[in-house]
């Protein structure tokens, strides 16, 4: 069977024409859309950005490598047996792809997948792994808009009903998939349920995508719920911590940089506007929600009595430490893994960062891939 040359693939053009909607979305959001939200020119908008300090340059490429850091006990907490060092690896190049690709979440897990598999790790646990570390940011994303809400009301601010609503919408979607991922840790009968269903879903992709195959998840998720229970149960403080740290790490960033481009404005009004930007990361638009984040944030903020050329400035500066300058530590984390594999004189099933017995005899009695590998295949 001859293959045919990539540009004669009908799914290649399918992607490549996703991938520019996705950035040419994105490029227009900030170019255009950001200076008429703000009301204000890229004159008036970069003016406050021209006037800062090396220092304060400095101090912002700490903290954000020190967030990145930070949510290492994240991964550690979900997958036990990695060091920190290679979490930090794992998060980097999962931050890069997903904050510089069209639809990178699922290239990030695609990424985390291989990058851990490298290191002997199981599906299983990898799998586990993805599904608590994302749990616990997205359980980090409606905290930080609920206390963002209770701070706005104390300050006396008030939000238009289009921002509150998107707000409420964007919270109970992220509440119902914390609901449903307790539930199927709580009851035995609830995982096979989910697993069904979700088994449903994704072979019905396959079969429009002309890859027609029986998953049985049903019996996967239902198997791997023990290990869930336990892996929870052994690292829950070690996520929280780390999940906690790194939006608190990021909000202390969000606050320097509105501060350092002369923004005035109550905790409230700042704790709602980085709760917004959190949330609106989720969708999977643009790469890492870049321009939705900045659009929406500058409104609230001008909506909310802000200078529009500070938040914008402000928000700005904040992008660029949250998506540009995580390019050179992401660059950085896959030379490292690669050289790694260059030069690993042992297999991956010898190093360090062994599997615990549960999840290697969890891989070995399950044989379907997870929803991890089907994100990797595809």
């Amino acid at each position: 069977m001859t293959t045919q040359p990539w540009w004669r693939r009908r799914k290649t053009w399918i992607r490549i024409v996703r991938d520019v909607g996705s950035l040419a979305i994105a490029v227009a959001l900030l170019i255009w859309g950001l200076p008429r939200v703000a009301g204000v020119g890229w004159t008036e908008i970069v003016a406050p950005m021209t006037q800062l300090h090396p220092g304060l340059l400095i101090l912002l490429a700490v903290l954000q490598l020190s967030a990145l850091a930070l949510f290492t006990f994240t991964i550690t907490g979900a997958l036990p047996g990695i060091s920190h060092p290679r979490a930090l690896i794992v998060n980097l190049c999962g931050s890069l792809v997903a904050n510089t690709l069209p639809f990178g979440g699922a290239l990030a897990i695609g990424a985390t997948y291989a990058i851990c598999r490298s290191w002997g790790f199981s599906r299983a646990a990898i799998g586990i792994s993805i599904v608590l570390g994302g749990v616990f940011a997205t359980a980090g994303k409606v905290l930080v808009p609920m206390i963002g809400l209770a701070a706005l009301l104390i300050q006396g601010g008030t939000v238009s009903p289009s921002l509150r609503n998107t707000a409420l919408v964007g919270v109970l979607t992220l509440l119902a998939i914390l609901a449903v991922f307790v539930t199927v840790l709580v009851s035995p009968g609830a995982a096979r349920r989910v697993g069904r269903w979700i088994e449903g879903v994704a072979e019905a992709v396959l079969r429009l995508i002309r890859r027609p195959r029986k998953l049985g998840w049903d019996v996967a998720v239902a198997n791997l719920r023990e290990q869930t229970r336990s892996v929870v149960r052994t690292g829950w403080l070690s996520m929280t911590l780390g999940t906690l740290g790194y939006f608190t790490v990021y909000f202390a960033m969000f606050w320097i940089c509105l501060a350092s481009c002369g923004l005035v404005i109550g905790v409230g009004s700042m704790l709602a506007a980085f709760a917004l930007g959190r949330l609106l990361t989720s969708i999977p638009v643009t790469p890492g929600g870049l321009g939705l984040v900045e659009a929406g944030s500058v409104a609230l903020l001008v909506a909310l009595g802000g200078d529009p050329a500070q938040a914008a400035s402000g928000v700005l500066l904040f992008s660029i430490f949250t998506h540009v300058i995580e390019v050179p530590f992401g660059i950085t984390a896959w030379l490292v893994w690669l050289w790694g594999r260059r030069n690993r004189a042992t297999p991956p099933e010898s190093t360090a960062d062994t599997i615990p017995a549960p999840a290697q005899a969890a891989d070995r009695s399950v044989d379907q891939p997870t929803p991890g590998e089907l994100a990797t295949e595809q």
